[in-house]
């Protein structure tokens, strides 16, 4: 039996382990180029934190130290992926002070433009559409973040990782940029391919963040257009977007709210990647992006990693008094709030009329008084409806772990 390799990348604490797997072990030296490592035969002290093995013709297992009884399959190219993912995990967990983005980022005259990942919106394209332009790839899919609470400033880290593009090129792409990637060496399946020969920064090489697109990509051809965004609707995306399932949903929310209160916020529309990367290279408002300065940073907005036991939130029950839980991190945005309990689980988010509620539990509050409250503030609508809208919104909260029941009201059963 071959000895398995153990391959040891810059920055993570445990290494990759190869059984048997030359093919995935040839693959990794081109789509890492730019992320320093080396590769050992002899068993590391850290265990392996992704194993890939052998499970048939051009198949592969990826298993999980955390999940090992649940691996994954896939062909070569696609098990590369899955490692790259598990890596952005890993950078993590070797380092929890540091905000990782789903993101792609791109300098722009000594700042970085970052494009947070929204569903079919195109930001690997994009992101390679401007690296053709010259300009450098610090990511195509997620980027470290680094905040200095002495000099209150951030800076994303490169992650040395070749840019990833999905397959088929999308149609109204130039003759030009068909043929590079047709003659790029990296490797490919029908689904994605890597490409070798983009201007990747070297990995740990850090930027100042100057600003955030956020991208609209339409079906439709038209022209490209950049506008900025208001705060409170590219809030939910960076959230839900952020790439720290390991982190404290606190931290996450903490982190979030501060990158989107210190930098400027725009909305990309487009149809074309290649002419919104032209588009963007020259337009005015992305030329001298100041550095984002974090004016207010404090100390606990560092992530912190999940490692205190979870309880069963306490089942609701209408009759009680209820008050705001403690621990609770909030950040309001216009009208709405996002909540993130103490245990650090999940972010939940507040319209207006729910963000009302949960500031009349400010103050211990129960169902019937809500009601009461909102029925006068709400004439038009039937109590019914906000008696069934208000118990619903409340037992969510508890199940949440965001509210509470008062100790005076327990007593009192």
């Amino acid at each position: 039996m071959v000895e398995p390799q153990y391959v040891h990348f810059e920055g993570l604490k445990p290494p990759v382990a190869l059984e048997n797997a030359d093919e995935v072990a040839a693959m990794l030296p081109t789509v890492l180029s730019a992320w320093p490592h080396h590769t050992l035969n002899t068993p590391p002290s850290n265990p392996p934190f992704v194993t890939i093995r052998p499970a048939g013709p051009d198949r592969w297992h990826v298993i999980r130290a955390d999940q090992p009884d649940t691996p994954r399959t896939w062909d070569g190219v696609n098990t590369v992926c899955d490692i790259i993912a598990e890596m952005a995990w890993e950078r993590l967990r070797s380092d929890p002070d540091l905000l990782c983005l789903h993101a792609a980022a791109i300098e722009f005259n000594g700042r970085l433009v970052v494009m947070p990942n929204a569903r079919r919106a195109g930001k690997s394209t994009l992101a390679i559409a401007l690296a053709r332009l010259g300009r450098p790839l610090y990511s195509d899919d997620f980027l470290p973040v680094r905040v200095d609470a002495k000099t209150q400033s951030c800076a994303g880290i490169a992650n040395g990782i070749q840019p990833r593009l999905r397959l088929p090129v999308p149609e109204g792409f130039s003759d030009a940029f068909h043929t590079d990637v047709a003659q790029d060496p990296g490797p490919s399946n029908r689904q994605y391919k890597y490409l070798s020969n983009a201007p990747v920064a070297p990995w740990g090489e850090t930027m100042p963040l100057g600003a955030m697109v956020m991208l609209e990509r339409s079906d439709a051809p038209q022209p490209p257009q950049l506008s900025p965004m208001e705060r409170e609707d590219a809030l939910a995306s960076l959230i839900t977007q952020n790439f720290a399932r390991t982190r404290h949903a606190g931290a996450i929310l903490r982190s979030v709210d501060l990158l989107s209160r210190h930098l400027p916020i725009y909305r990309l529309s487009y149809h074309c990647a290649e002419e919104a990367a032209e588009y963007l290279s020259t337009h005015p408002d992305l030329a001298n992006l100041p550095a984002a300065q974090l004016t207010d940073f404090a100390q606990d907005d560092r992530q912190a990693p999940l490692d205190q036991p979870i309880h069963p939130a306490l089942a609701f029950v209408k009759e009680l008094c209820y008050a705001q839980a403690d621990g609770v991190t909030e950040s309001v945005v216009g009208d709405e709030a996002f909540l993130a309990d103490g245990s650090g689980i999940g972010i939940f988010r507040l319209n207006p009329v729910s963000a009302a509620i949960w500031n009349l539990l400010e103050e211990p509050t129960d169902l019937n008084e809500i009601v009461e409250i909102l029925s006068e503030a709400f004439p038009d609508v039937p109590v019914d409806q906000i008696s069934t809208d208000s118990e619903n919104l409340m037992r969510s909260l508890a199940r949440a772990r965001l509210i509470t029941p008062a100790p005076q009201s327990v007593a009192a059963q």
